[in-house]
């Protein structure tokens, strides 16, 4: 069973579930892949961390950030459509990578990034975005395009994916893709503001997907948790972003945000074939769960709401105190916060502000290659290095 948790952070009212090990709901088998993790996780949240936050460069409303194996760092513009490339030496290149055509209302936009594990022999780069009417579609279209990238100019657009809207609704398209260490490629998509989409396993919008790549098509992953379907993990509302937790050896698991309506916000330990509870008539019950046996409840939540957003987990990183530690970012509020799991990785023990030394973290957190931790707001790229 979980419990409830009071603490005060910056003067907020914050609620953290501790839970015990969450019950698995895996109908299928773990998915095959090498996940070890290079360091020691951290378990004490209160270790002295010397770093410095440093502004990478100012950016019109960047969303994702990935990294190519040359140390390019790419990243999209949510309202231009922009896919962006800024070199080795920290320049941005003056001319966009791709311009998407997209429609930019409510959540809608140029929103995921990633770059394709096989990049060094192809080139290719995937990008999650809402498509404007046209292209055989009379309504806005989430859509997932790969493109071929070289030198910086990109080529050759592929549909890999579709998701038209199904309501006029603007709001629960919130999403990103990365590519997993088992090779396949997850989306998170909001529910499309139905919530029944949420509990439908067969439905893309309202959970993580997880796609394999064939040729020049996405197909559900051969071992997914339920047939012919691309769900992952569902019974989620608006999840803006997740992340692999490789220091997990027990199990397959990710680690993602949700927003909630007007209560329960959440940190989320995402396994196989998990049910997380956003349904028609919610009980805003993370507090006290009145359906343990049937949802996976969160690790952490807040009441009132702040719109968590971006999250990584602290790996491979300059900082050694922060090791298999969880950060994410509240677009209302512009803190980052870190979470503290135990040994087992399946309860949270603590959570601490970040202290960003006067900058706001609103959109984006993800490991640089260079081991520097970075997250993003409305006009700039940021990093968190060790000093």
């Amino acid at each position: 069973m979980r419990t409830g948790l009071l603490t005060l952070l910056a003067g907020i009212l914050i609620l953290i579930m501790v839970a015990a090990p969450l019950a698995q709901t895996t109908i299928a088998q773990e998915p095959t892949a090498t996940i070890a993790p290079t360091v020691t996780p951290t378990l004490d949240p209160d270790l002295p961390a010397n770093y410095r936050v440093e502004k990478v460069l100012d950016a019109a409303f960047p969303i994702a950030l990935d990294w190519t194996p040359d140390g390019r760092m790419f990243y999209t513009e949510r309202y231009s459509g922009r896919l962006r490339v800024v070199n080795t030496d920290g320049t941005l290149q003056a001319d966009p990578v791709w311009t998407f055509p997209i429609s930019t209302e409510g959540e809608r936009g140029l929103l995921g990034l990633a770059v394709s594990p096989d990049y060094d022999e192809t080139g290719y780069i995937y990008v999650y975005y809402t498509r404007v009417p046209g292209g055989g579609y009379n309504v806005p279209v989430n859509r997932i395009v790969r493109i071929t990238e070289s030198d910086g100019a990109g080529a050759d657009p592929i549909v890999m994916l579709d998701v038209p809207l199904t309501t006029d609704n603007l709001w629960h398209q919130g999403g990103n893709i990365h590519f997993g260490p088992d090779g396949m490629l997850y989306l998170a998509i909001g529910e499309y503001y139905i919530p029944a989409n949420a509990q439908n396993v067969d439905t893309i919008p309202g959970g993580i997907n997880r796609f394999e790549v064939q040729g020049d098509t996405l197909a559900p992953a051969p071992d997914n948790p339920f047939p012919n379907s691309t769900t992952f993990a569902y019974g989620l509302r608006n999840p803006f972003d997740f992340d692999f937790d490789t220091f997990s050896s027990e199990r397959f698991q990710l680690i993602g945000t949700d927003n909630g309506p007007d209560c329960d916000d959440e940190l989320n330990i995402m396994v196989v074939g998990g049910n997380y509870g956003w349904r028609p008539g919610y009980p805003c019950d993370a507090a006290n769960p009145q359906n343990p046996n049937d949802y996976l409840y969160p690790v952490w939540y807040t009441n009132p709401t702040e719109a968590p957003t971006g999250v990584a987990v602290y790996k491979d990183g300059q900082i050694p105190q922060w090791n298999g530690q969880v950060f994410f970012c509240m677009w209302l509020t512009g803190k980052m916060r870190r979470a503290i799991l135990d040994e087992t990785r399946t309860q949270v023990t603590g959570v601490r502000e970040v202290d960003l030394q006067g900058n706001a973290c609103q959109i984006e957190a993800e490991m640089g290659p260079n081991g520097a931790l970075y997250f993003t707001n409305q006009t700039g790229i940021y990093r968190i290095v060790g000093q």
